[in-house]
């Protein structure tokens, strides 16, 4: 779906379920907005206003350059370790942890200390990654790894080049068990795509409406504000003393973004500030079989100030005419 035609799907769909509703429960006599925000995709984040109910989708743009990606190279044994390791076709995955660090997974492994046929095994190293002049530099490890009944320890250091098509060198010493020495290699690759994953700041920038909070699958972010799960789950309860303490603002965390290469071992992650209280707002539990997760809302309430404002809202499911979204009923708190 083309991103203006992705815009106006959301916009009729939150038009369907922009509405006032009356909530007797109690004897309050109170009107709420119910208001759903699209989630669906993983590449989009849907941003929310209070104030005029408007919304608007907008998706997470790939940008070339990142250290983070898939890639397909060739690992070659070192000095005595020459004759003992020659595979082709290994993949790693490199995944953005935080600013400055990555997660490093070597897939399709094989060696075998008897010389019988080994099975492939995965390891994986938390690196450091610097990037200057061009070429990111990772060093990380070593990080302990048990396969089988084996403990591996694995560590790297090398560079990446920025440019499609540029070097990957990456050294890698692998000691299993309780081997004295390391397993020298060097991994060789070619960039061919990594990227960094962002919504584009001018597109946020020109949203027709001063948004408070954005949905993203399963996470929400304010915008520069705070929030506070109560232990109330009556919404007309919910006065403005909830807010005045215990509010928690967003913290950097990542979303997955990019799951075109999920069945390699890559998923691609968006850097971004998320809020720690309002994602609490539904458990995604593995399942193991079909469907893969089942969800449980959660029925409190929670407070938001944004924008000079504080308002409240609780939440009521997690789709919305088949698609993924967050449904939920608001208003402001005087």
């Amino acid at each position: 779906m083309k991103r203006n035609e992705l815009i106006l799907a959301a916009l009729m769909i939150f038009g369907g379920a922009f509405s006032a509703c009356n909530d007797e429960e109690g004897g309050n006599n109170s009107t709420n907005i119910e208001a759903t925000a699209v989630a669906d995709d993983y590449d989009a984040w849907t941003y929310f206003d209070f104030e005029t109910g408007a919304s608007q989708t907008l998706p997470i743009n790939k940008t070339e350059g990142a250290v983070t990606g898939l890639y397909t190279g060739t690992l070659k044994g070192t000095g005595m370790f020459a004759d003992m390791v020659n595979l082709e076709d290994v993949s790693v995955a490199i995944t953005r942890v935080n600013a400055d660090s990555v997660e490093v997974t070597a897939m399709d492994l094989k060696m075998s200390m008897s010389g019988g046929e080994a099975e492939a095994f995965t390891l994986s190293v938390r690196a450091a990654a610097k990037l200057e002049n061009g070429t990111w530099t990772l060093s990380g490890g070593p990080q302990e790894t048990l396969v089988g009944e084996m403990l591996y320890k694995f560590r790297i250091e090398g560079t990446i080049g920025t440019a499609k098509d540029s070097q990957v060198e990456l050294n890698c010493y692998i000691q299993p068990g309780a081997m004295p020495m390391e397993i020298t290699a060097t991994y060789s690759s070619t960039v061919t795509g990594s990227y960094t994953y962002e919504v584009d700041a001018a597109a946020e920038a020109a949203l027709p409406f001063q948004w408070d909070i954005a949905v993203h699958k399963y996470d929400i972010r304010t915008n520069g504000g705070s929030a506070k799960e109560l232990s109330k789950t009556d919404l007309d309860a919910v006065t403005a003393a909830d807010a005045e303490s215990g509010m928690a603002s967003d913290e950097m965390g990542e979303v997955m973004a990019d799951m075109s290469n999920m069945m390699n071992g890559y998923v691609g992650y968006q850097q971004v500030a998320l809020n720690p209280e309002l994602s609490k707002w539904v458990t995604a539990t593995p399942t193991g079989s079909m469907p893969p997760y089942t969800y449980e809302i959660n029925n409190n309430c929670f407070v938001v100030h944004v924008n000079g404002k504080v308002w409240k809202l609780q939440f009521s499911a997690y789709n919305s005419m088949g698609k993924t979204a967050a449904v939920f009923h608001y208003g402001e708190v005087k």
